[in-house]
C-alpha cells in the first residue's frame, strides 16, 4: 500500500521547504569545504599528493595557492567565495567529550551532529563549479567558531513511510591533536 504523505513531487517540495524554514529560524551560519578526492591522492600509491612536507610539489600540482596536500572546493585562498549557509547543529561540549591522557600529552575529541536542509544545500551550490555534490566524509565545516571534520554523512529526515529525505545528517568530530583547520588553512 502506498504511503499517505510524500509520494508526489508537490508534497516532497513542501516538506523540503518546511525543513529549510525550521533550520533557518534558529540555525547559525556555517562555512563548508568540500574535499576534492580525485586531486588529493597520488594515482599510483594512493597517498596524499603535493605535500611540501613529503618532498615538495608534484608536477601536476593543484590549483590551490597554498600548495597543500588537501584540496578543497571552494578554494578560498585562491579567491573563490566561501560556501556559507545555515545549518542546525547539536553540540554540547560535555555530552560528547572524549579526553585521553598519555605520555605525549592530553588529547580531546568532541562530537557533534549537523543537519542541512536539502533546499538550503542545493541553493548554496547553484552556480558553483562543484554543484551537484552531496555532503561526504572528509569534508570540513566551520561553525560555532570551531573547525570540524565530517566523519559520516548521509541523507536524513525521511518523509513519513518514504525513502525521500528532506536534508542531510552529518556526524562531526573535533580533534585537539589533528585539528581540521590544518587542511584548509
Amino acid at each position: 500500500m502506498p504511503a499517505i504523505y510524500g509520494n508526489c513531487p508537490e508534497e516532497i517540495a513542501y516538506f523540503k521547504a518546511l525543513e529549510a524554514e525550521r533550520i533557518a529560524l534558529t540555525a547559525p551560519d556555517c562555512e563548508y569545504y568540500s574535499l576534492n578526492r580525485g586531486r588529493n591522492v597520488d594515482p599510483l600509491y594512493g597517498e596524499p599528493d603535493n605535500d611540501p612536507l613529503y618532498g615538495g610539489s608534484s608536477p601536476r600540482g593543484t590549483p590551490q595557492t597554498d600548495n597543500k596536500s588537501w584540496n578543497f572546493s571552494p578554494d578560498v585562498a585562491g579567491g573563490e567565495p566561501a560556501l556559507t549557509f545555515q545549518c542546525a547543529i547539536e553540540y554540547e561540549e560535555m555530552d560528547k567529550r572524549q579526553p585521553s591522557t598519555r605520555d605525549e600529552g592530553k588529547h580531546l575529541e568532541y562530537d557533534a551532529d549537523m543537519f542541512i536542509a536539502a533546499n538550503t544545500w542545493e541553493a548554496a551550490l547553484v552556480g558553483r563549479p562543484f554543484a551537484g555534490r552531496r555532503p561526504k566524509e572528509g569534508d570540513v565545516v566551520y561553525v560555532f567558531e570551531l573547525w570540524w571534520d565530517v566523519v559520516n554523512a548521509g541523507k536524513g529526515g525521511n518523509i513519513i513511510d518514504t525513502p525521500v529525505a528532506v536534508g542531510y545528517k552529518l556526524q562531526l568530530r573535533r580533534r585537539s591533536q589533528f585539528v581540521p583547520e590544518r587542511k584548509v588553512g
